[in-house]
């Protein structure tokens, strides 16, 4: 009996030093992370927003295949390349400050990195860049094919899906740089092929100085030319998209003045169906001017302007603002009347068409996903039930979440609005915050 409990005293013993001397390796292991030596960062979006219909039905459908550098047998086929961002579907109304899609199942992705397992960026000056992947930086041949719309990787479709080339561009990366590149309907045509162009954004934003207590945002509009002056009309599709809080408009005009307004007590986060937005406005930002925006694909970074993010009477110490924002954009020689409606038209701004129109930034918008319930639509701010604040609607410039000691808290973000022909998509970027208090 004494030999026996000597085993088991031994056999722990042995477990015991095991378990210490695997703890003083794994305090001695070296961990080393994956990266890209003298790193640019990309994020792709397929900008191409046209309907499939009986006047686009002999156009390539808008469901992309990205290569850079690709590689061709002597035929001149496509049959490799170094980097692959495949099933590139029509682009999100919203792309957040982090990767909200990376558990994504769904073969079809709405940007690139998106889903793919790839190296991403860091956080640089404070701010995440996890939604950009990492690729070599130098001279890159990138190229778009459009193909069907199935689940089968691009390189393993038929000869004949792989030969509808959309776009074939050099691009000089320039290590450290943030590129944010989209294709997109270059003029107004019915004719086949589509007119297609590259846009390529190199960033700024890690370059700035921002405040945490201010809210900025820049806008373009990257519209196909000749868009606003085919579609002149006033929307025709009644009140739907604007009940269903979508980002669908009509078209933009060309050439458009900047205003801004604040209004009072959004609807909470996450949006809670059927929970009011209100029309108050917050005195004193009243269709404040920013600035124009102006049609174009030429390359370049639009300015920011900055709006508080505490625009009412603050009563919780900095925590939490429940305000909501609406971009006003009226063509020259126009001028918002005041009031919490910028224009006397019927029904407000849910009457646009390219001389006016105006940008809802409000959790309504329920991330860009849009409402399509009765009792959501009773969310959508109206003044007498007859005329309207807004003609479409993205997510609001303020995200909410858990940090700290708090439940919910408000964090600023750093956002870009981009008209595209008759949509309207936002794409935000953060500071890093503190965690929730475990």
């Amino acid at each position: 009996m004494t030999h026996f409990f000597s085993m088991i005293r031994n056999r722990w013993g042995l477990i015991l030093l095991c378990y210490w001397l695997l703890l003083v390796a794994g305090s001695c292991r070296k961990t080393t992370y994956n990266v890209i030596p003298e790193a640019a960062y990309l994020r792709v979006f397929n900008s191409l927003n046209y309907d499939v219909n009986v006047t686009t039905k002999d156009q390539p459908p808008p469901f992309l295949a990205m290569i850079i550098d690709p590689e061709y047998d002597g035929a001149g086929l496509i049959t490799g390349g170094k980097i692959i961002g495949d099933h590139l579907d029509q682009r999100s109304a919203y792309a957040g400050p982090y990767p909200d899609n990376a558990g994504n199942t769904s073969f079809r992705n709405t940007e690139y990195p998106g889903s793919k397992k790839v190296l991403v960026g860091p956080i640089i000056n404070g701010i995440n860049l996890s939604g950009w992947a990492q690729i070599p930086s130098g001279k890159h041949r990138v190229v778009f094919y459009s193909r069907p719309i199935s689940e089968q990787p691009f390189f393993d479709l038929l000869e004949r899906d792989r030969k509808s080339l959309l776009v074939d561009s050099t691009i000089d990366f320039k290590p450290g740089e943030i590129y944010t590149m989209e294709v997109l309907q270059k003029t107004v045509a019915t004719q086949y092929p589509l007119p297609i162009t590259l846009y390529l954004r190199q960033e700024q934003f890690t370059k700035m100085p921002f405040s945490d207590s201010m809210l900025y945002v820049n806008c373009y509009n990257l519209s196909a030319e000749g868009y606003a002056a085919a579609h002149p009309e006033t929307s025709t599709s009644g009140l739907q998209s604007y009940y269903n809080a979508t980002n669908k408009s009509v078209a933009f005009g060309d050439t458009l003045n900047l205003f801004y307004s604040l209004y009072q007590n959004d609807c909470p986060y996450p949006y809670v169906d059927g929970a009011p937005v209100s029309p108050d406005l917050i005195p004193g930002y009243n269709n404040i001017w920013l600035g124009t925006v102006v049609r174009s694909h030429v390359a370049g970074v639009a300015p920011y302007y900055s709006m508080p993010m505490f625009g009412a009477t603050d009563t919780t110490g900095g925590i939490l603002s429940r305000q909501w924002e609406l971009l006003i954009l009226l063509k020259p020689g126009m001028f918002p009347l005041p009031g919490p409606v910028a224009v006397s038209a019927d029904g407000g701004m849910a009457g646009a068409n390219p001389a006016f129109g105006a940008i809802g930034c409000s959790n309504g918008s329920n991330d860009g996903k849009g409402t399509t319930s009765a009792r959501a639509r009773r969310s959508i701010p109206r003044i007498s039930n007859t005329t309207y604040l807004a003609s479409c609607w993205l997510p609001n410039l303020i995200r909410y979440t858990p940090s700290g000691n708090y439940d919910q808290r408000s964090f600023a973000t750093i956002s870009t609005i981009e008209i595209i022909n008759n949509q309207v998509y936002m794409m935000s970027v953060q500071r890093a915050y503190p965690p929730p208090a475990k």
